[in-house]
């Protein structure tokens, strides 16, 4: 899905995502990554919901997100919920979806200025 016409030239503005790749105007990427609204993208070395760690999640949460996309793919899979605490302490929403509707999503709230993260797993073989 090709997300081109948003106004906004933002480096880190989506420009379309599916299951296997992620693409900006300055890049593409093919593995998984983290998409801050104001830092550099920053590559990720796994594909699946399960590999997800509280580890991950403290340091998401410490970025200070209002809210962060867990984008899983082609199909939403939901991570185990006993990793999330960290997010319900900091009150930072959580919303899982599939890469394309979390493409739009992120595009969306950076739009509106807001401060969202994108955790995109991407399942590139």
């Amino acid at each position: 899905m090709d997300l081109s016409e948003t106004i906004s030239r933002h480096p880190n503005i989506i420009k379309s995502a599916n299951a296997n790749n992620c693409h900006f105007y300055h890049r593409s990427y093919d593995q998984s990554i983290i998409i801050p609204w104001d830092a550099a993208i920053e590559p990720v070395e796994f594909k699946e919901v399960r590999k997800l760690t509280i580890k991950l999640i403290k340091k998401l949460a410490k970025m200070q997100p209002e809210v962060i996309l867990l984008a899983t793919g082609k199909h939403i899979e939901f991570p185990d919920t006993d990793i999330l605490t960290p997010l319900l302490k900091a009150n930072i929403g959580f919303e899982v979806l599939n890469n394309q509707a979390a493409a739009r999503t992120f595009n969306i709230l950076m739009s509106e200025d807001r401060k969202v993260l994108c955790l995109m797993l991407i399942h590139n073989n």
